[in-house]
């Protein structure tokens, strides 16, 4: 029996003692809760007394910005500006949001910048990758003057004082899922442009694909920009987010593509040969062969959107000489003409005079020869310039 009592007792404490300690906790949880409700009647009776004296909105506090938006999660942005004589006040509130905007604008750029890993990204040191890098770098600080995307602006003008203001605000969460989606969209373009851009030059249409190439550098720094925003904000950001070796295979296929485009030539060839008045073709149908011949390392296109060289040229018969035994010298002369469609650069090499000979007064003959000739040298004078 005293046993049974015993054990009846030390449970009683038991639910004695965890009512006690229910009521203690209880009086605890009263306590916080009174304290933080006069708390917060206290931080906002002052907000309380200023909206009913006007519309001014509690964001126009430093430290009530400071809570609403942490610098851990959002970047801001903040401008007051006094209204100008003759201003009104939409366009003193337009100032005042340009100024908001910028402002966070310049600090996604600043915290950007301090990665810059975009800028070093390397495309060996050949000349052609050296100008794909330079067009890259420059299309890559271009992107990074580009307003925030996806930022938010509050307004507010004290007519009393005769003052806009404005607040911009973007939360790092919204950026992150931003730039993760154009990474993906830009490489995707990217992919899509090269697959055309090798298309095309298979088929011999080089304008066309090298603008493709041209186009795929702007999406490349749009990636690579975005990449930097990403691992900016978040250090750990992986592989998956900001698809690096995508990328760098991209990069890869790009510079092979353009290359292969700079070391397959197409020259377009125009030529005006007069004898006698009347227009002949003995150098237009000699000159693409002699090119060729002498390892010009070029094909020829009868288009000329397609071509990366244009050679015009204008020929003639200057004059014919009798020669004793009926022999005929005829003299040809040619202006010539390399313009570079790339560099939109025109060279004009001096072309000798060509001589041309034939017996029996053939001067018909003596023309051709003398053609014969002049194709020879206006080769000669113009493959080095090809090469180059």
């Amino acid at each position: 029996m005293n046993k049974i009592i015993n054990r009846n007792s030390a449970k009683l404490k038991c639910v004695i003692a965890s009512r006690k300690a229910k009521q203690s906790r209880k009086r605890k949880q009263w306590i916080a809760s009174g304290f933080a409700l006069a708390m917060t009647w206290l931080v906002a009776i002052p907000y309380l007394a200023y909206g009913q004296t006007g519309s001014a909105p509690i964001w126009l506090d430093s430290d009530v910005r400071s809570v609403q938006y942490p610098a851990e999660t959002y970047y801001t942005g903040y401008a007051e500006v006094r209204i100008a004589a003759g201003e009104g006040q939409e366009k003193a509130l337009n100032r005042a949001k340009q100024a908001a905007v910028g402002e966070l604008s310049e600090r996604v750029r600043v915290m950007v910048s301090s990665e810059k890993s975009s800028l070093d990204i390397s495309f060996s040191g050949s000349d052609m990758e050296e100008q794909i890098r330079s067009k890259f770098v420059s299309a890559v600080k271009t992107a990074s003057q580009t307003e925030v995307v996806g930022s938010k602006v509050n307004t507010y003008y004290d007519a009393a004082r005769k003052t806009a203001y404005a607040f911009a605000y973007v939360s790092k969460a919204d950026l992150t899922a931003y730039y993760r989606n154009q990474i993906s969209l830009y490489l995707n373009k990217v992919d899509g442009a090269l697959t055309s851009a090798a298309e095309l030059a298979r088929k011999g249409v080089k304008v066309k694909a090298r603008k493709q190439c041209e186009d795929v550098i702007q999406h490349f720094a749009i990636v690579a920009y975005s990449q930097d925003l990403l691992t900016a904000i978040d250090g750990q950001a992986d592989d998956s987010a900001l698809q690096q070796r995508r990328s760098e295979r991209l990069r890869n296929e790009l510079v092979q593509t353009l290359t292969d485009l700079e070391n397959s030539i197409y020259v377009y060839v125009e030529c005006k040969e007069v004898v006698d008045g009347e227009e002949v073709e003995y150098i237009a149908d000699k000159l693409p062969g002699l090119l060729t011949d002498n390892d010009c390392g070029c094909n020829f296109t009868t288009d000329e959107e397609n071509a990366d060289y244009v050679i015009k040229v204008d020929a003639y018969i200057a004059r014919c000489t009798d020669a004793v035994g009926g022999t005929v010298f005829c003299y040809a002369d040619a202006t010539v003409s390399l313009y570079n469609v790339h560099t939109q650069k025109t060279l004009k090499p001096k072309i000798p005079e060509a001589k041309g000979g034939w017996t029996g007064k053939n001067y018909v003959k003596a023309g051709e020869e003398a053609f014969d000739e002049l194709a020879k040298k206006i080769a000669e004078k113009v493959i080095p310039l090809l090469k180059n």
